[in-house]
């Protein structure tokens, strides 16, 4: 599958129960609100990549990116990536990534935060995965400044 061939697009309000088996066949268990902006990177009418941007509690949280074995080490990520920061402009956003990931979401501004920044039900999640063994860091993406 070749990465020019791939389209990326926001999925629509009719997409959710589509949005739920994508994830699901990806290994993702997590909560998904119907609400949230989901991204899906599409080839030959299957979606071999999706991602999205939760509002929770008045903060933006990038969460559960996930590639389809067979189309990853083609830049896919990173196009997905490009095509959020277009879309979140010069708002603020947060994820918890895995440490070796951190130069990917760097490519779009996401950098370590002082721990003090985090908002408080980042700060737990970002406990509770670790102490359920889950070696994840937090990272934001700060608003453009002006």
């Amino acid at each position: 599958m070749p990465v020019s061939d791939t389209r990326i697009r926001i999925a629509g309000p009719d997409e959710y129960s589509r949005v739920l088996s994508i994830y699901a066949a990806l290994g993702y268990r997590r909560t998904i609100d119907p609400a949230d902006t989901v991204w899906f990177a599409e080839s030959a009418g299957e979606v071999v990549g999706i991602v999205r941007v939760a509002a929770e509690q008045g903060t933006l949280v990038l969460r559960g990116m996930r590639i389809a074995e067979h189309a990853r080490r083609q830049r896919l990520g990173t196009r997905m990536l490009e095509a959020i920061a277009e879309w979140l402009g010069d708002r603020e956003c947060y994820c918890v990534p895995y440490p070796h990931l951190v130069g990917f979401y760097g490519q779009i501004g996401f950098a370590l935060p002082e721990p003090s920044a985090a908002p408080a039900f980042l700060a737990e999640r970002l406990a509770e995965y670790r102490r359920s063994g889950q070696d994840v860091i937090l990272m934001r993406r700060r608003p453009a400044q002006r």
